[in-house]
């Protein structure tokens, strides 16, 4: 399995994709990239990144994927 969105880290780790999953605005997406964070934990506690498109601003940053997949 392949990302379908650029992102701009090589040093995070691509785990997946989610298929159903929102946006920052609650909204659904559909297919986001699944990564772990090179920082494994970052500054603000989260280890995981929902790329939604390869837009600079267009992912989630997350502890708890609870709160993104539907």
């Amino acid at each position: 399995m392949k990302p379908s969105f650029k992102h701009d880290c090589d040093k995070c780790k691509f785990v997946g994709k989610v298929f159903r999953a929102l946006d920052l605005y609650g909204e659904k997406k559909g297919v986001a990239d699944l990564y772990l964070s090179c920082n494994y934990v970052n500054e603000i506690g989260a280890k995981y990144i929902l790329r939604c498109s390869s837009k600079d601003y267009d992912y989630i940053t997350t502890s708890n994927l609870d709160t993104w997949i539907v």
